[in-house]
This record gives C-alpha cells, sequence and structure tokens, in this order.
C-alpha cells in the first residue's frame, strides 16, 4: 500500500469497492489485512480513501478476495464525471448475500421487484410528508 499523502477521487470509489467486495465476501478487515499483509489501519485508511493503494496491492487483494480486478473499478467513468454509490448497510450486505444464494431465477425476479415496489413506495410516502 502506498504511503502517498495525496489522494482523489478515484482513491474513494476504488476503496469503496474494495470495502464492498470485501464484505460481500465476508471477510473481515483484518482478515484480509493479513492475506494482503499490511497493517489493518493501513487497509482502513484504504478503504476509506484516505490512502492510495498500490497497484500490486489491488492485485493482492483481488486475489485475498478472490475476484477480478474490474471490481474494483466500477463507478469510474473516465469520460463522465465520478458518481459515488453510497455505502451499503449491514443489512443491505446481508441481504445481497443471502439474495446471491437464491437458486431460481423466478423467486430472484420476484424478490427483486418487491423490494423496488418497498423502496418507490417509501419513496413517495417521503415526498408526501
Amino acid at each position: 500500500m502506498n504511503n502517498t499523502k495525496t489522494t482523489c477521487e478515484i482513491d474513494v470509489v476504488i476503496g469503496s469497492n474494495i470495502r464492498r467486495v470485501r464484505e460481500l465476501a465476508g471477510v473481515s478487515r483484518r482478515g484480509l489485512a493479513k492475506a494482503v499483509g499490511v497493517s489493518w489501519s493501513q487497509l482502513k485508511k484504504c478503504e476509506d480513501g484516505q490512502r492510495r493503494i498500490s497497484a500490486g496491492s489491488i492485485v493482492a487483494v483481488a486475489r485475498a478476495l478472490n475476484c477480478g480486478l474490474d471490481e474494483f473499478w466500477k463507478d469510474i467513468d473516465v469520460v463522465a464525471p465520478l458518481l459515488f454509490s453510497p455505502v451499503p448497510s449491514a443489512e443491505a450486505i446481508t441481504v445481497a448475500q443471502n439474495f446471491d444464494r437464491i437458486r431460481s431465477p423466478a423467486k430472484r425476479e420476484g424478490i427483486a421487484k418487491l423490494v423496488a415496489a418497498l423502496a418507490e413506495a417509501g419513496a413517495l410516502k417521503s415526498a408526501a410528508e
């Protein structure tokens, strides 16, 4: 992990994506830090976008999490301005982990529609208040 003091928006997005993939994989921050060979605090700073992560460390993180490098570049568009995804809640991560275990495409589609309808109903209720 690079000890560069200057970070930018892309560092924040990459760090957020590392956290997202790590949490979806059910890996603790300490566990990933140990697997990559860095301290827990160094990894936290990278996930928070306070510290840049080197290319070699990104590869080590991908190997430790058994995922492709493309996972860390989501939400980065070199043409358009950067858009940030909100950090998912613990409940959202749990739902996502369990959702991926549902084998039936029809059930997955039904659940996705239900969640969208509930979210829309909540948004409409908030707008009416």
